[in-house]
């Protein structure tokens, strides 16, 4: 085992976290080392950054005896100020940015950059709401063990301005988390790392990683499949636009936020559409295998799943409110009340009264769900699954968690609280299967090669080994494909893609041995095989992981494919992968159709596709490695860089330039668009 592993097995401390002992370090380091230069490194990076975690836990000590005690209560506004300041800031910047385009595509917008950090790195608007929302969550873990930030007594002066004090300390939890990143992309990430053993300065490269490219590829392709499999889920109360249907409206009253449940026609014409709008937005379920999960009660509130989003939808609607309020205002310094709407604290009993009428719940289960919504410190709790903070009274909403919910990643946080929800939650998997069966039986219906292709049948038990049982099996001309679903959760962070690839290979061992099993006596798929025309038989069997995820979309391992599930069903539903472009402003659909080369059979070429699949070539062309600064703690301090892979995706007009790059351009015809 060498020293990376050892680390992975979670058997040493994490050199970025506090409490960092230097000579277990050591020790371990020797006992082993396996005398790679990688290794060597590897420990090197530990001694700095876990040197660095050191200087950052002795900084906030040395802040705390500057500032008079306050406790997380009584910090919360501040902290919320920051971050609705940063989505301010941020959107006012991508704004002005997606103005200067012509056309532009969803992907594309959301990779922009138009954000410069203090080191001066440009990053798309995801960067900076995901650092702040996340160092604000470091933060408050940093506070638990001391339940506030402070050290002075009550009516001592204080040396540092609180608000001065609260974005330093925010710094420092940034400068933590930072390192954090770092350190998990060379140990999970498998990152290439040098170390200056004179100076302690750094060099991190993930740019050459093939997991980092391909984790790269699959984040930015989900917004848009999430776009094409959301599912209208219904809510029971009437959205229609009458007296009787109630919204939150926020307003500033007296140099404080107030909000009421209102009757919509109250509501001036253009912020009732854009609030009703909103509120239809998030009642669409993102993920249709969770569809059967979200019914499920929740039994630390007493609501189901459903009527907890529905809930969740309508904290967004005020935090939607807030936000246009806020950039409705020109920022001035000292502006007091667009501090108030930055800090976004409502009382907490208006909120529960505005929820009781809106969303027609008890006033005790209303309660529920919103201290359930609010953050507590755990090891392992997130911001992204608990957007409220608690002040006293008051309740902070942070407007970026609540309004970009990802209902795949929230709602397993929500069942890993509860046995039963959590094995609720895995059955997604076989939901999934079955909105596939479904999706494959349309999609060869509809096909051009619906004569070509057979769907055999689902949860196939084979005679010479009954457990061996197969997900799906397909027949394409004479070849029988194995078919394995792998349903997996969306990961964010280098250690859950890591995860995510056990879980696949895992998948892949138990496709390759279904299909030894049935490679060994093709006879048994005669048993199932009922529609086969007579005269035809099965001479091969291909396996194929079939997946939610494009982490492996086209990946080739030792004979088996992965695929995920829209590229299979657009080859076999459409015969070929469709791609959407611009010429001017005329909206354009191109196809790369299924390429059946001289004495190729459909399977061949089928094959072919999954192997090099144009989707993931196009998207993987639009790999950039981008070099960061990582400045140090001071002037004393290692300074680092980081070559970070990432996509840059061309204006919309610019696309159809770059298929014409990609291995497939000579096949690509235009169609009429794709519903």
């Amino acid at each position: 085992m060498s020293f990376v592993q050892t680390i992975r097995a979670g058997t040493l401390p994490n050199p970025t976290g506090f409490g960092f002992k230097t000579d277990a370090w050591n020790n371990a380091y020797q006992v082993e080392r396996d005398g790679s230069v990688r290794d060597d490194h590897v420990y090197l990076l530990g001694l700095v950054l876990g040197q660095q975690a050191g200087r950052i836990q002795n900084s906030v000590d040395h802040l705390a005896s500057q500032l008079r005690f306050r406790t997380i209560d009584a910090l919360v506004p501040h902290f919320s100020r920051r971050v609705n300041e940063v989505q301010r800031m941020a959107f006012d910047s991508w704004g002005k940015a997606v103005s200067e385009e012509d056309a532009i595509s969803g992907e594309r917008m959301l990779e922009l950059k138009c954000f410069v950090d203090a080191a001066g790195n440009e990053h798309a608007l995801q960067v900076p709401m995901e650092a702040t929302v996340d160092s604000i969550c470091n933060s408050l873990k940093l506070l638990r063990h001391t339940a506030g930030l402070g050290k002075m007594e009550a009516e001592a002066n204080e040396a540092v301005d609180i608000r001065a004090g609260i974005d330093h300390f925010m710094a420092l939890a940034q400068h933590s988390l930072s390192i954090q990143r770092v350190w998990n992309a060379v140990i999970w990430w498998q990152a290439e790392v040098l170390v200056d053993p004179n100076t302690g300065n750094y060099a991190v490269d993930d740019s050459c990683s093939d997991l980092a490219q391909r984790a790269t590829v699959d984040l930015v392709r989900r917004p848009a499949l999430l776009a094409r499999n959301i599912e209208n889920f219904k809510k029971t109360r009437d959205d229609g636009h009458h007296p009787g249907v109630f919204l939150p409206h926020i307003t500033l009253e007296d140099g404080r936020l107030a909000v009421r449940a209102v009757p919509a026609f109250q509501i001036p014409e253009p912020d009732r559409n854009a609030l009703l709008a909103s509120r239809s937005e998030s009642n669409i379920l993102q993920d249709a295998a969770l569809s059967g999960f979200i019914q499920k009660i929740h039994p630390a509130v007493g609501l189901s799943i459903a009527e907890m989003l529905v809930v969740w939808g309508e904290l967004a609607l005020m935090a939607s409110q807030l936000m246009m309020l806020a950039r409705a205002r020109e920022a001035t310094v000292g502006d007091a009340e667009l501090t108030v709407i930055l800090e976004s604290c409502l009382k907490r009993e208006e909120v529960l009264d505005a929820l009781k009428r809106c969303v027609q719940l008890s006033a005790d289960k209303a309660a529920e769900c919103l201290d359930f919504f609010c953050f507590t410190a755990a090891r392992s709790a997130t911001l992204w699954d608990k957007p409220l903070l608690r002040s006293g009274d008051d309740v902070a909403l942070l407007w970026w968690p609540l309004q970009g919910i990802h209902h795949a990643r929230v709602l397993s946080a929500w069942a890993k609280a509860d046995p039963k929800l959590k094995a609720a939650f895995g059955k997604k998997g076989t939901a999934n299967e079955k909105l596939l069966e479904q999706g494959m039986l349309d999609a060869i219906r509809r096909g051009p090669y619906r004569e070509r292709i057979r769907f055999v049948g689902a949860g196939l038990e084979p005679p010479l080994k009954p457990d061996e049982e197969i997900d799906m099996l397909i027949v394409v001309d004479d070849t029988a494909f194995v078919i394995e679903i792998a349903s997996i959760p969306s990961p964010a962070e280098a250690y859950e893609f890591h995860d995510t690839e056990g879980r696949l290979e895992q998948k892949a061992g138990q496709c390759k041995a279904k299909c030894a099993v049935l490679a060994e006596d093709l006879s048994q798929i005669d048993g199932w095989d009922k529609d086969r025309p007579e005269g035809s038989k099965i001479n091969r069997v291909f396996g194929l992981v079939l997946t939610n995820s494009c982490l492996r979309d086209g990946y080739d391992s030792s004979g088996l494919r992965y695929s995920h599930w829209d590229t299979l069903l657009n080859l076999i539903g459409s015969g070929g992968t469709y791609f959407g472009v611009m010429r001017g402003t005329e909206e354009v659909t191109l196809m790369a159709p299924v390429r059946i080369g001289a004495g190729e059979s459909l399977a061949d070429a089928v094959i072919a596709t999954l192997t090099k699949s144009p989707k993931t070539e196009f998207y993987t062309s639009f790999l950039r490695s981008a070099v960061y600064k990582l400045k140090g703690f001071d002037s004393t301090d290692f300074e680092g860089t980081y070559c970070a892979c990432e996509i840059n995706v061309p204006p919309q007009t610019e696309l159809e330039a770059q298929l014409t790059t990609c291995s497939f351009a000579d096949s690509l015809v235009e169609v009429d668009g794709v519903d």
